[in-house]
């Protein structure tokens, strides 16, 4: 495990704002990023998209979500992570935390929450934001994302997951790191899995 003396360490996240497990994973990885242990380049992986027929219409296969979508790649393209994770964080607080329906109201009132008023709008009438979407989605399929959570640390090997319930907070937080950070850096790893899943996201365990 780093020392908050190292240099933080680079990971690249693909999210998508629909997925509450990829909220729980996002909000573990942003404390640990507050720590001083890593950074976070945010990458949007559509799974509307994901899901549909390929060279599907965006619009056609983008029905509850490609409002939200469109909006986070305008906010990465004008203001970088900073702009992407604000609306990220606007959007999944009301939507995963409060249970809230996904509704054009809500979109655009976390636009407004992030500081980015109007934003919306904007990215649904500019089609080249759907071109990037796309694009993107491409280079992620490319690099073997098939889903979210994914992310690399320090240029490995994409690694889906961690799928947590709850996200882990303080040493827990950093215990997770080191070992999800050991697996993550082994080219030989590729899959563990615990089924079914009988925990909802933001349910924790039960004490033994």
């Amino acid at each position: 495990m780093p020392n908050r003396t190292d240099p933080p360490e680079p990971v690249d996240l693909w999210v998508d704002p629909s997925c509450p497990w990829c909220w729980q994973t996002a909000t573990w990885l942003r404390a640990l990023r507050d720590g001083g242990h890593i950074t976070i380049a945010w990458r949007l992986f559509s799974l509307e998209l994901n899901a549909s027929e390929a060279n599907a219409a965006f619009w056609d296969v983008s029905t509850r979500f490609g409002e939200a979508n469109t909006a986070l790649a305008l906010a990465r393209r004008e203001g970088g992570d900073a702009a992407f994770e604000a609306l990220y964080v606007a959007l999944g607080t009301p939507i995963h935390d409060h249970k809230e329906a996904v509704a054009p109201d809500l979109i655009r009132k976390a636009a407004a929450d992030a500081g980015l008023d109007g934003i919306v709008e904007r990215s649904v009438d500019d089609p080249s934001v759907v071109t990037e979407i796309l694009a993107g989605q491409d280079l992620a399929r490319e690099a073997s994302v098939f889903g979210v959570p994914t992310f690399t640390v320090s240029g490995s090997k994409p690694i889906y997951g961690p799928i947590l319930s709850v996200s882990p907070t303080g040493e827990d937080a950093l215990a997770w790191w080191r070992h999800i950070r050991w697996l993550a850096e082994r080219p030989d790893f590729f899959e563990l899995k615990r089924w079914p899943r009988d925990l909802r996201p933001g349910q924790a365990a039960p004490a033994p």
